[in-house]
């Protein structure tokens, strides 16, 4: 489990419990010490409604990729997971695409000279 790898779980906030990708974006030491049970995550959802609308983006704080389809990764939507919910790994964003998404977190935590 690394930094910037998108894995299959549920967040916290999901009252259907349905397995969603999640972005992880909590530092590695974190990410692979057996004693610590959590990572911090970010939430991704479709760029598209099912019936085909864009749905609306904020530039400081969400990032849009292509995954199979086009994909926002929601910068203020953070969360802590267990690690066992996270089930199964998808992908890894690029370095270029975790340094925009690590650009956004600055602007959404209130870090730095923002």
């Amino acid at each position: 489990m690394l930094r910037g790898e998108i894995w299959l779980g549920v967040w916290p906030a999901d009252p259907q419990q349905t397995p969603r990708p999640l972005l992880i974006v909590s530092n590695n030491l974190r990410n692979r010490a057996s004693r610590l049970h959590d990572v911090v995550v970010l939430k991704l959802t479709s760029l598209k409604t099912s019936t085909g609308q864009t749905k609306p983006t904020n530039p400081s704080e969400d990032v849009v990729i292509t995954l199979k389809k086009p994909t926002i990764i929601r910068c203020a939507a953070i969360y802590a997971v267990e690690k066992s919910y996270l089930t199964k790994k998808l992908t890894q964003i690029s370095a270029d695409e975790l340094a925009k998404v690590e650009a956004c977190l600055k602007i959404v935590l209130a870090l730095g000279d923002n």
